[in-house]
């Protein structure tokens, strides 16, 4: 759960290319969660008390409500999430601060969370320390500048007939952390007048092809005969096409969605045009890209460490690092133009040396890959994360990606008075 796996390089013969792992080589935990620690080899002795069954985390508080303008939250908690879900079903307002600040003594980054006062405020953020253990402290006057105002999503998880598990996880994400959801199967989307309907549509893994043909065919992915299901359940068969649901994707990007694109369905990058490349390509003698081949570069499910543009909004809350759960991922370099057409990095890989836990054989190519993108397409934004950043419900380090996404695409730009 806390040391790193350290996967030995196993060649079939001395000079030759080296066996991949089967599986998964490194997941250590704590770095999928973001838990610092450290590791104390010496004796030690303190006032300690056995725990028996799972440890119930201290309630939080609340500042002093007295004439306060509002409440702020700290962006790097989670369970910040659900607060900001339950605020908003509530109907309180509720902001993210784009600047840094500072408030007697304590320093707020950006991204801070702020909640104005009214007179359902004050019991409902103390219901939330007590049920959450989030801390809210105090502002005794309304932050100036620039914020975005947060207001409930219309949100879109795509899945398939029959399942996708990596869709699953996700919808279990967003079930635990409170935002509502639809799922969304590719007839609906073929059907198109997607922004009549959803601001945020979620693809994971599987979901949208690397091709241009019509869906992957692999062993579990091969479409049932429709005479053979039954007819309750019709609706949800189908695939996304390159030739009919990509246009209405970003149809609905250019009318102002937002669309997240995790693991393979980052191909949709390439389909809307963006000024991006695939980082694991050799340029050959003709000039041409060719795939690093698997003897080149392989990462079977490890953990990695990237550098991270936090105050970007969509790594509000994240630090300037984070472990990222990399397993053959899709990485992408940025054109010399991407700037100027509002395409930036968000996470990185700034080094040769990027394994954390686990085995990656020729990581090195990975130096100064991006492995998220925040891209504006006409009146939307198009999020790509080649990483699993929701693997198996397991990386919490990540989850803020998914969920920081989510809001900001949509949410309004406003001046605090």
């Amino acid at each position: 759960m806390f040391e790193p796996q350290d996967h030995p390089n196993d060649f079939t013969y001395p000079g030759g290319p080296p066996k991949p792992p089967y599986d998964n080589a490194g997941w250590t935990l704590a770095f999928q969660m973001g838990v610092q620690f450290d590791r104390i080899l010496n004796g030690f002795d303190g006032p300690f008390e056995k725990i028996v069954g799972p440890a119930k985390f201290p309630p939080g508080r609340v500042g002093e409500a007295r004439n306060a303008a509002g409440f702020l939250l700290s962006h790097r908690t989670n369970d910040a999430f659900i607060a900001i879900n339950r605020l908003l079903a509530s109907r309180e307002e509720v902001y993210w601060l784009k600047k840094p600040f500072s408030a007697g003594e304590n320093t707020y980054p950006a991204g801070t969370v702020f909640i104005p006062a009214k007179p359902s405020t004050l019991p409902m953020l103390q219901k939330l320390a007590a049920d959450l253990g989030l801390n809210f402290d105090t502002a005794a006057a309304r932050p100036a500048g620039e914020a975005f105002q947060l207001r409930p999503m219309r949100i879109g998880l795509w899945d398939r007939y029959g399942g996708s598990m990596p869709s699953g996880w996700v919808r279990w994400l967003l079930e635990k952390f409170e935002f509502p959801f639809e799922v969304v199967y590719p007839k609906t989307l073929d059907a198109g007048n997607l922004a009549a309907k959803f601001d945020v549509l979620v693809f994971v893994t599987g979901a949208v092809s690397p091709s241009t043909e019509t869906g992957s065919e692999n062993r579990f992915d091969t479409p049932p005969d429709p005479d053979g299901v039954p007819p309750e359940f019709r609706e949800r068969l189908g695939r996304i096409s390159v030739e009919k649901t990509v246009p209405q994707l970003l149809q609905f990007l250019h009318e102002g969605g937002t669309i997240l694109a995790i693991g393979s369905s980052t191909s949709l990058g390439y389909q809307a045009g963006l000024p991006i490349t695939n980082a694991l390509t050799e340029k050959l003698p003709d000039g041409t890209d060719k795939p690093l081949s698997r003897e080149q570069f392989y990462v079977p499910g490890s953990v990695l460490r990237a550098r991270v543009d936090n105050t970007n909004p969509l790594a509000y809350g994240i630090g300037e690092e984070v472990d990222i759960l990399f397993d053959n991922s899709p990485v992408f370099r940025l054109k010399p133009d991407a700037g100027l057409k509002s395409v930036r990095p968000v996470a990185w890989f700034h080094s040769k040396q990027a394994l954390r836990s686990g085995w990656a054989w020729g990581e090195g190519y990975l130096e100064q890959a991006v492995a998220v993108v925040d891209a504006s397409v006409g009146k939307g934004k198009l999020f790509l994360f080649g990483p699993e950043i929701t693997f198996r419900g397991q990386p919490h380090g990540t989850f803020k990606f998914l969920f920081n996404g989510i809001f900001y695409g949509r949410s309004a730009s406003v001046t605090l008075p």
